[in-house]
């Protein structure tokens, strides 16, 4: 469980960084020509990317999932 959870803390720290990834990966290869996201969905993207963060982070060391 806790590989889980280190691999969602990953996802979460791409997410903070790059949030036009995640859009690429979900919505970019259905649109034909040039299409971005739009700047509330690159900003609600990182806000939640910290909340995960966030919330990863105290699972991870609460001991909550232990081996």
């Amino acid at each position: 469980m806790v590989v889980f959870i280190i691999l969602f803390i990953i996802l979460a720290i791409l997410n903070i960084v790059y949030p036009s990834f995640g859009w690429y990966m979900r919505y970019g290869w259905m649109v034909r020509g040039e299409s971005e996201p739009s700047e509330a969905y690159l900003i609600m993207s990182r806000i939640g990317g910290i909340v995960a963060l966030i919330f990863l982070t105290i699972v991870l060391f609460s001991g909550a999932f232990t081996l």
